[in-house]
């Protein structure tokens, strides 16, 4: 079964958010109290930064390949201009 770009993308960055959420528990059960605020922090803005990644290289992939996406931030108006011309 061959997988698209846009389906890796999406399916790595699951795997990056389920480890990171893994590794976001282990460290709430592991960490001393002084150092478990710095990697909470390193933790949370890594799992909010994934999603926001995979959405700019959904982008930037369909850009590339001129096709409309789900990242793409408003197709109904592209579409619209292009029935206008």
């Amino acid at each position: 079964m061959k997988k698209n770009p846009k389906q890796l993308v999406a399916i790595a960055a699951l795997i990056a958010i389920v480890v990171l959420i893994i590794a976001f528990v282990i460290s709430a059960f592991t960490a001393g109290p002084g150092e478990a605020g710095n990697r909470f922090m390193a933790l949370l803005f890594c799992i909010v930064a994934i999603p926001i990644l995979a959405w700019v290289i959904l982008f930037c992939i369909g850009r590339m390949q001129n096709k409309h996406t789900m990242a793409e931030f408003l197709p109904e108006k592209e579409q619209d201009e292009k029935k206008d011309n």
